[in-house]
């Protein structure tokens, strides 16, 4: 299985970041080097910015199911998301515009080393 994780901005307080951080950035790449310390991620990150947030994947990693869910669990990401994946034992990331107006697609930022 591959990590996927979405951080939505001003939804816990590792994103609840106020005027000094204008965007997320380097606080989704630290997420990103501190999971891959954790866990057998891959070397690869890939960090996308959503409407309301970011979204992070580790496309080289190949996990189990618990394994994916102890990724997920241990991450400072989105708890609905989290919740979501487990209950379908699945999970995934919208790679189009969300239904409501003025929505975007979900845009890559950069790809990192983190292994």
């Amino acid at each position: 299985m591959r990590v996927f994780l979405d951080y939505d901005s001003g939804r816990s307080w590792f994103t609840r970041t106020g005027p000094m951080w204008d965007n997320m950035l380097e606080l989704v790449r630290m997420e990103a080097r501190r999971l891959a310390a954790m866990f057998p991620l891959g070397d690869t990150a890939v960090i996308m910015r959503s409407d309301n947030g970011w979204h992070l994947r580790f496309p080289r990693a190949h996990l189990t199911r618990e394994q994916e869910e102890s990724v997920m669990w241990s991450s400072l990401s989105h708890f609905g998301h989290i919740r979501f994946s487990c209950a379908l034992e699945d999970s995934c990331l919208r790679v189009s515009r969300k239904p409501v107006k003025n929505s975007q697609k979900p845009c890559l930022v950069e790809v990192i080393k983190v292994g």
